[in-house]
């Protein structure tokens, strides 16, 4: 420990430093007030925003606090400490290049070990905040978001966002020397949220090129999020509800999970306890993707409501007339597509597929459906057939235009069943121009929805 009578200035960087590891936290405050201004001033070098450089200021100290042990010649803490500011900078740019294109929101660059090692501290100090300092936090600093997006995805004004950010780093700072004391975050998870979440993991990538789609993301609020860049799944877990801050887990090929658990969040690992036994899933390095921005805000050309026990048999009857009549062949490729003929003029919306619906290829490079080939060999038989299933539904729309959409048929079916479509009397579908998404709803939870990317329809349509 620091001894009284011993001037602060007279203390080598050295002894400093063997206090720190010793477990002196006035030492490590020493330390932090010795080199505030130097790492204020080299931060500023590059960083124009006073609130950006304050933000790494408090990132490069607790970068520090949590890797001192690693400094092997503590005489060379400077440099040392030069390089932590360096990759801090660098790590920032990174951050706050936006992907704007909705492919590349699907598909974002992951972030640093460094940055996430910082934002597991940062996540459990979170808090002591309150509800609406965590929300502004979690935003700016876990997702990415420019202060103006923030605002517009809290309706709020830009500068409530700063002023909320800055109180909220005020905050924050009077939690850097209780750092060494965090502990898992624990949670138990009711069969509900069980129930939920291994829904939800039904949506995850099992692409290994973009592993943060492997992952479900748990955010703020408990909402649990997954996809696989053609459909999105958004549901919440009550048990969640607390969370501060976004994680990823995944990815789950080939983990069972029990009806109901304790889940506890560690630095690198999200551990799932049930009956004595423990799964341990990684927590995924990276931002997620920007969810919010993909879910249209415009009012939807389109809105229908069905009613659930209607279409469960519209789909059973559609069930038979998918793979079981469509056989693959050498030249085409079966995915199962089911066309929507949408009405409002006689108030019905009907589910539609042939023999040739759902087969495509690769024609010199160029997509084609079977449709539009010039030959007449189909690998669903000579005769042709046509099979639709025609509904009753509510419609809300300014026309009366009919609209047709593509979708793929499984990926439907796993939607409804992921928002428990069986417990509902309704479902609702709102349908905006070709390529936006199709947005899905139940009236069980106003949070509850999920994304449906529609198939392109032929060329003739």
């Amino acid at each position: 420990m620091i001894s009284r009578g011993v001037f602060v200035e007279q203390i080598e960087d050295s002894a400093l430093i063997a206090q720190i590891l010793d477990g002196d936290r006035k030492a490590f405050a020493i330390l932090v007030q010795r080199y505030s201004r130097y790492v204020y001033a080299q931060i500023a070098r590059s960083i124009r925003l006073v609130d950006d450089v304050e933000d790494l200021v408090q990132i490069v100290f607790i970068k520090v606090y949590e890797n001192l042990h690693q400094l092997r010649k503590p005489d060379r803490f400077r440099p040392w400490l030069h390089s932590i500011i360096r990759n801090a900078v660098n790590s920032h740019h990174r951050r706050r290049a936006v992907q704007l294109r909705l492919e590349e929101t699907f598909y974002p660059e992951p972030a640093t070990h460094a940055e996430e090692e910082i934002k597991h501290v940062v996540r459990a100090a979170l808090h002591v905040l309150s509800a609406e300092h965590r929300q502004v936090i979690a935003h700016h600093y876990f997702k990415g978001y420019s202060y103006a997006e923030t605002a517009d995805l809290l309706n709020l004004t830009v500068e409530t966002v700063r002023g909320r950010l800055r109180r909220a780093r005020l905050k924050l700072k009077g939690e850097l020397h209780k750092m060494s004391d965090i502990q898992m975050q624990t949670t138990e998870l009711d069969r509900a949220d069980m129930d939920a979440l291994k829904k939800v993991i039904g949506f995850v990538s099992d692409d290994e090129k973009r592993p943060i789609l492997q992952g479900v993301c748990l955010d703020t609020g408990g909402r649990a999020t997954a996809t696989n860049g053609h459909i999105m799944i958004i549901r919440t877990l009550k048990s969640l509800s607390e969370l501060a801050a976004p994680i990823v887990i995944g990815p789950w090929s080939d983990i069972q999970l029990p009806e109901h658990a304790t889940l506890k969040i560690a630095e690198t690992t999200a551990e799932i306890q049930s009956n004595g036994t423990t799964l341990q899933v990684p927590l995924i390095e990276g931002p997620y993707v920007k969810y919010e921005q993909v879910i249209p805000q415009e009012t939807p050309t389109m809105r229908v409501f069905l009613s659930s026990t209607l279409l469960s048999h519209a789909l059973n009857l559609l069930q038979d007339f998918m793979e079981a009549r469509h056989p693959e062949s050498d030249m085409w490729q079966y995915r199962p597509r089911v066309d929507l003929h949408l009405s409002p003029l006689t108030q019905t919306i009907t589910f539609l597929t042939s023999r040739d619906t759902g087969y495509t290829r690769e024609d010199n490079g160029k997509f084609q459906y079977l449709h539009d080939a010039k030959d007449d060999d189909s690998p669903g038989g000579v005769a042709d057939w046509i099979f639709q299933v025609p509904l009753n539904a509510k419609f809300e729309t300014p026309s009366e235009d009919t609209l047709r959409f593509a979708v793929n048929f499984a990926y439907l079916k796993q939607i409804l069943h992921a928002l428990d479509f069986e417990d509902s009397d309704e479902i609702t579908m709102e349908f905006r121009e070709q390529g936006k998404a199709i947005i899905l709803r139940t009236p069980l939870n106003s949070e509850w929805l999920a994304l449906l990317m529609p198939l392109r329809l032929k060329s003739k349509d």
